[in-house]
């Protein structure tokens, strides 16, 4: 048989295409390889972050451990580590306990800090509070359920306490809360005595408990954090009476007393595991005293890269 140039160039040209398609297929099932290695790799450092996380937990909630603590604090090896700090649920304001015709100045005061006008922290407030009130009386600028119906939300309010900071989100206003501070979450907690813990809190909390110029907070805090500036550490100045915070307060102690505490009741853990590129954060709310229960009331997770 004779053989065209033509013939020749169709079969050279097969040839090709089945190189580069095998090529092809050679490159895909290597990068799908490497996906798949890469996707091991992350789930082990995630895992491995975990790990370091819940290790600094248990150190945290040992009785025998206190803030500031070397050892709440460790760089295993250049990729990993853990660091733990130990506060009270007191440190934060509990959302439940202020939600009372005398106490409801302190979340007004806290809106208007991040940002709200003064009509719409009145209105924020009348919802939270018309959410948890047993009735279905509805506050001048609040939410009850007919108001809830009309956006679809049928089963709202709930007329309870709030069981859930996530709980908290979904009343009417708090999407306003959001807009101006969408870490307002940090600011609350359903737990402790409702006293804020004036050794703990931040100097933002404190200002809008006592209703003092947040630069007197700030120079409280300072003072109690010693000369380092660096809370939990060993030149801490912790306050031993409500009568010491007066020169900070502005003499407001006396009328505020309810509202503080030199040391909250309830322990609260924050552990962070770090494994190359991943961190995993535990926050662990912590009884004091058991009674022969568990003495972990609160656990939430979150983490990234």
């Amino acid at each position: 048989m004779r053989h065209t140039p033509a013939a020749g160039g169709s079969a050279l040209l097969v040839v090709l295409w089945v190189i580069a398609l095998l090529s092809l297929l050679i490159i895909t099932s290597m990068m799908v390889a490497m996906q798949d290695v890469e996707t091991v790799a992350s789930r082990r450092q995630v895992f491995r972050a975990r790990m370091l996380a819940e290790t600094g937990v248990s150190i945290g909630a040992s009785s025998m451990v206190k803030p500031g603590d070397p050892v709440l604090r460790k760089q295993l090896s250049p990729l990993e580590s853990y660091d733990v700090n130990i506060t009270t649920a007191e440190s934060q304001l509990n959302i439940n306990a202020l939600l009372t015709e005398e106490r409801r100045v302190v979340l007004e005061r806290l809106f208007g800090s991040w940002g709200l006008q003064t009509e719409e922290t009145q209105s924020v407030v009348d919802a939270l509070m018309d959410w948890v009130a047993a009735e279905d009386f509805r506050r001048l600028k609040g939410a009850e359920k007919s108001d809830y119906k009309k956006e679809g939300m049928d089963d709202h309010p709930y007329n309870h306490p709030f069981q859930s900071l996530d709980e908290m989100g979904m009343v009417r206003g708090m999407d306003l809360v959001a807009n101006v501070n969408p870490q307002w979450r940090e600011a609350f907690t359903l737990w402790g005595s409702g006293a804020l813990d004036i050794n703990e809190a931040p100097a933002e909390l404190i200002a809008v408990v006592a209703d003092i110029p947040l630069n007197s907070a700030r120079a409280l805090v300072a003072t109690r954090n010693g000369p380092d500036g660096v809370p939990h550490t060993a030149d801490d100045t912790p306050l031993k009476s409500l009568d010491e915070a007066n020169a900070y307060l502005g003499g407001k102690v006396p009328s505020a007393a309810a509202l503080f505490t030199l040391k909250g009741a309830m322990t609260r853990v924050d552990s962070t595991g770090r494994a190359g590129d991943y961190t995993r954060h535990l926050s662990v709310m912590l009884r004091d005293n058991t009674g022969g229960q568990s003495p972990i009331v609160e656990w939430s997770e979150s983490g990234g890269e």
